[in-house]
């Protein structure tokens, strides 16, 4: 009896590596328009390239706190806030994106397509709701809250920080659940079941 190989097409197919150096083009096209300050911009591009190397190391996102910073230490411009909302939710999922898809594989484009709908339906709703927060707010109330900004911004790093430990203490709890007495160590050896014809 012969065996039959199996195999499926792809279609177009990037190296998975392509997704971190386009988080870099954006980093840095974002923080040279948006930071006028080169301290920041060096500082900017040198954690979106350490992050290529080492995504769970959270260095893209140390990158998008320079691009806020730029935003927050210049006079405020509709033109400035609506890049800085496109490009630090963008610089957002970019970093997310290489958290999960490692750099020696190969990816289709076409899956990349739910999270880049979701990316237009948020701008879609963020645009116009700065836009609108920006004309509203006096010049004085502006300038006066904006230490609120790099605040929050520590606070939502403190927050993925929690959350990346929370999520890693679950994979760990549950990779001890399936390994014990459930033959967990021999699926690991072999690899995924997804049910399919062997």
């Amino acid at each position: 009896m012969t065996r039959r190989l199996r195999s499926f097409r792809s279609g177009v197919v990037v190296p998975g590596v392509a997704v971190r150096m386009l988080n870099v083009v954006v980093v840095a096209v974002g923080v040279v328009l948006l930071n006028p300050f080169p301290l920041w911009q060096g500082v900017a591009v040198m954690s979106a390239l350490v992050a290529v190397v080492f995504p769970r190391s959270l260095a893209a996102w140390i990158a998008a706190a320079c691009v806020v910073f730029g935003v927050v230490l210049t006079d405020p411009s509709p033109e400035r806030t609506a890049l800085a909302v496109l490009v630090v939710p963008a610089i957002h999922l970019l970093g997310s994106l290489s958290l999960t898809i490692p750099a020696a594989s190969r990816l289709a484009p076409a899956v990349l397509l739910p999270g880049l709908g979701r990316f237009v339906i948020a701008q879609l709703v963020a645009q116009p709701l700065a836009f609108g927060v920006w004309l509203l707010a006096p010049g004085p109330v502006d300038r006066g809250a904006a230490w609120l900004a790099p605040l929050a911004a520590v606070v939502l790093l403190l927050g993925v920080l929690f959350a990346l430990r929370a999520a890693r203490a679950a994979d760990s709890a549950r990779g001890r659940v399936h390994g014990e007495g459930s033959g967990g160590e021999a699926v690991a050896a072999r690899g995924a079941d997804v049910r399919g014809p062997s």
